[in-house]
């Protein structure tokens, strides 16, 4: 696995997963140089996107490859006032016709190499947002920071979503996964289970 710290407009996470020859790319926002850098002879299977936020998404156009999004946040690619593209006076670098859509929901498995990467739909920062889980990984997209969470004062979000996504994470999952986030640095489940300040007062009002 390798992450990538993309240079664009807002500063954000790509990562790409790999494993014998094949990636998939995470939430590709800008910087195409650093990702096909990172890339390098491995095949690409897919995009996995954690939601559908512009400095996440722009170069999904860039790959003919299979683009996963939630079912939800399908609507963001095409509407640049819902992935805020309008915010920036920015347009799309996709043209969302010539995407191959597959749209996923909660507890969806993606075949990667004989082994699974499991979807769970975690609303919040937008309607359609969702972690990614690989074995002891998980892309938690704009959902869940090292010591924070996602926004949700955006079109489609919802701060009582929110919650009870944060809690579905952080007490469902083993303590041991790492969790690579789109923005800032890595951090664990344990770590947040105990410092997180949004978890600690969730859990303690919710």
């Amino acid at each position: 696995m390798k992450k990538i710290r993309l240079n664009g407009l807002i500063e954000s996470n790509c990562y790409i997963l790999d494993k014998q020859g094949e990636c998939f790319i995470i939430d590709p926002g800008s910087d195409i140089e650093s990702i096909l850098e990172a890339i390098g002879d491995l095949k690409v299977k897919g995009i996995l996107l954690t939601h559908g936020h512009f400095d996440h998404v722009d170069l999904i156009g860039s790959f003919i490859v299979p683009i996963y999004i939630h079912k939800n946040d399908d609507i963001l690619l095409k509407r640049k006032e819902l992935s805020l593209y309008n915010i920036f006076n920015l347009e799309p670098s996709y043209y969302y016709p010539n995407l191959e859509i597959i749209k996923i929901d909660d507890g969806d498995e993606i075949d990667f190499q004989n082994e699974k990467i499991k979807v769970i739909h975690t609303p919040g920062h937008t309607s359609g947002s969702v972690c990614f889980l690989y074995k002891n990984k998980l892309f938690s997209g704009d959902t869940l920071f090292k010591n924070g969470i996602g926004r949700t004062d955006f079109p489609t979000s919802s701060e009582i979503e929110m919650k009870k996504s944060i809690n579905k994470i952080i007490n469902n999952l083993d303590e041991n996964i790492v969790v690579y986030p789109g923005h800032d640095e890595k951090t664990t489940i344990k770590e947040e289970k105990g410092n997180n300040p949004y978890y600690l007062y969730y859990k303690e009002h919710y």
